[in-house]
C-alpha cells in the first residue's frame, strides 16, 4: 500500500487541529487533516472565548466569517467571589475586541476548517485513523479509513489534536500526569429573547457552593452554565431544567437579563471528567490542545489554550523540519517544556474554580487586596493569560489575605487557621508535581476509546463525559 506522503499529518480538525494546520501550510508545508466526522457538528464546549483568543481570529484572518455568526464581544464583567462583588469593564489593550465572547462551536470548528482548507490543507473530512505507521521505532504516518476503504498518510510528524480520548495519545502510549479528578458538574444551555442590557456584560458568579457564568453569544442567544451544589447533584440528573432554572434565578444579573427569556436549545451537562497533562511529544509525534492537557472548565480556557498551543507549536515544526532551528525532536521537547510550565499554574487555578462546596475564604480578601493597591486588572488577565498565576498567588498574598479575615472577625479562627494550613500544605505539593510528575500507566494502545457523544441523556451519568437532553 504505497500511500500518499505529506510534511505533516494532523489528527483532529477543531479548535487546535485547524489553526495549526493553517499556520503551517501558510508556511508552505504540505499538510492533511484529518478528522472522523464532518463539520459542522456539535461538540461540549463551554464556549467562551476571551481576549487573547479573540486577537487570534485576526492573526488567523477569520475575523470577518466570525462576525458574521453575529457574535457579540463583552466588555464588562460582572465578578462575584463569596461577599465581593466586582462590576467593572476588562482590561482592554490597544486592539482588542473584547473581553470575552461566547460562539457556540458548530460555528467556530467549521469557520477553523474552512481556513485550513482555503490555507491549502488536505482536509480528509469523515476519516478515521485506525493505526500508526512506524519505521525503526519512529512514527511515521497514519493509517487511516474512510468510506470502508483504507490507506495510508506518510509524514515525518503526526500530530494528535484529536481530543481527550485521543487515537493518537493512545497509539502511541502518551502517560497523563498530575492527574485530577471533577468535583462538580456542570450544565448550560442557551437563551432567545435576552435584554439588550445585557448583551455587554460577562458574568461570573461563585459563592457559597454554587457557580453561575452567563453571557450574551452568537445569533442573538445568551449563555447560562450552572454548577449545581453537591447535595442536588441527583435532582439535576433527574430534572436539569427546573434545577437550572433555579440556579440562574438565584443570580441577581442573569436572573435580570432572562426574565422575559424562552429556552432555546438542549441542555447540556459535564457530569464526569478528569484534568490531566499527557506526555506531549516522542519519536515523530506530538500532542496539542486536550489531546495533550485538559482542565476544569470553571475558567473556559480550553479554545485559547488551544490557540496559544498551536501559534506557539507552528513555527517550531517548520524551523525543525526545514532545518533553520534544532533538530525536530530537540524543537519539540523544548516546547513541550515550554507548554507545561505556561499551562501549570492555570491548571491549579481552574482546578481551585471547580472544587466542591465554597471556595476558600481568603480568595474574595486577595482579589480585594489587589483592588485597594489599583491592580485588580491583573486578576482579570489571568483569565486571557495575561498575568501568572505564580505571580498574584504568592505565599506572602496568602499570608495577608489570611490575616485580613482574621482581622474581621467574620469566620471561626481556628477554622480559617486550619485552612490556610492545609492551602500551603497543597500549593507546596503542586509546586512539587509540577517539576517531578505523577505519572498514571499508559493506556493500553488497543483499548477501545470511550463514546463522546452529545446525544447521550443525562441519565446516563456514569459515562464518561456529557450528555443532552432535550
Amino acid at each position: 500500500m504505497p500511500g500518499e506522503r505529506f510534511d505533516v499529518v494532523i489528527v483532529g480538525a477543531r479548535c487546535a487541529g485547524s489553526p495549526l494546520a493553517t499556520l503551517l501550510a501558510r508556511s508552505g508545508l504540505r499538510v492533511a487533516v484529518v478528522e472522523q466526522v464532518t463539520f459542522p457538528r456539535t461538540v461540549l464546549s463551554s464556549h467562551l472565548i476571551e481576549a487573547d483568543s479573540l486577537n487570534f481570529f485576526k492573526r488567523l484572518g477569520i475575523l470577518d466569517p466570525v462576525r458574521k455568526t453575529g457574535v457579540r464581544f463583552m466588555h464588562g464583567v460582572d465578578t462575584r467571589l463569596n461577599e465581593l462583588r466586582l462590576v467593572t469593564r476588562f482590561p482592554l489593550r490597544p486592539g482588542d475586541l473584547g473581553g470575552a465572547a461566547f460562539l457556540r462551536r458548530h460555528l467556530l470548528d467549521s469557520i477553523l476548517a474552512d481556513a485550513a482548507a482555503e490555507a491549502g490543507a488536505e482536509m480528509r473530512m469523515d476519516t478515521k485513523v485506525v493505526g500508526l505507521l512506524e519505521e525503526a521505532g519512529r512514527v511515521t504516518g497514519v493509517r487511516v479509513v474512510h468510506d470502508g476503504r483504507e490507506s495510508e498518510l506518510h509524514a515525518p510528524l503526526v500530530v494528535g489534536a484529536d481530543g481527550r480520548k485521543s487515537t493518537v495519545a493512545r497509539l502511541c502510549g502518551a502517560r497523563r500526569y498530575n492527574v485530577t479528578r471533577n468535583e462538580r458538574s456542570y450544565y448550560f444551555t442557551f437563551f432567545e429573547g435576552a435584554s439588550p442590557d445585557s448583551d455587554d456584560l460577562f458574568v461570573f458568579h461563585r459563592w457559597d457552593d454554587r457557580m453561575v457564568w452567563a453571557g450574551a453569544a452568537d445569533s442573538g442567544l445568551y449563555l447560562v452554565g450552572v454548577s449545581p451544589e453537591d447535595h442536588q447533584r441527583e435532582d439535576f440528573r433527574r430534572d436539569p431544567e427546573t434545577n437550572l432554572m433555579a440556579h440562574m434565578r438565584a443570580c441577581e444579573p442573569t436572573a435580570a437579563a432572562l426574565a422575559d427569556a424562552r429556552r432555546a436549545t438542549k441542555i447540556f451537562g459535564i457530569v464526569r471528567f478528569e484534568g490531566y497533562f499527557r506526555e506531549p511529544t516522542g519519536p515523530g509525534w506530538v500532542l496539542v490542545g486536550d489531546a495533550g492537557h485538559f482542565k476544569d472548565p470553571a475558567a473556559g480556557r480550553g479554545i485559547g489554550d488551544a490557540f496559544i498551543q498551536a501559534e506557539r507549536l507552528a513555527p517550531t515544526i517548520v524551523a525543525g523540519l526545514d532545518g533553520t532551528g534544532p533538530p525536530l525532536d530537540l524543537a519539540l521537547a523544548e516546547w513541550a517544556a515550554w507548554r507545561d510550565r505556561k499551562f501549570a499554574g492555570h491548571y491549579w487555578m481552574t482546578n481551585d474554580l471547580g472544587c466542591a462546596g465554597a471556595i476558600p475564604t481568603m480568595a474574595p480578601q486577595l482579589v480585594q487586596a489587589l483592588e485597594g493597591r489599583g491592580e485588580v486588572d491583573r486578576f482579570f488577565d489571568l483569565f486571557s493569560h495575561r498575568s501568572c498565576y505564580y505571580d498574584i498567588l504568592t505565599i506572602p498574598r496568602l499570608a495577608e489575605a489570611t490575616g485580613r479575615v482574621l482581622v474581621k472577625g467574620r469566620f471561626d479562627r481556628a477554622a480559617v487557621v486550619r485552612e490556610a494550613g492545609r492551602l500551603l500544605v497543597r500549593e507546596g505539593r503542586r509546586r512539587w508535581i509540577n517539576t517531578h510528575p505523577d505519572f498514571e500507566p499508559p493506556e493500553p494502545p488497543d483499548a477501545r476509546p470511550r463514546s463522546q457523544g452529545t446525544g447521550d441523556r443525562v441519565a446516563a451519568a456514569a459515562r464518561p463525559f456529557a450528555a443532552a437532553v432535550d
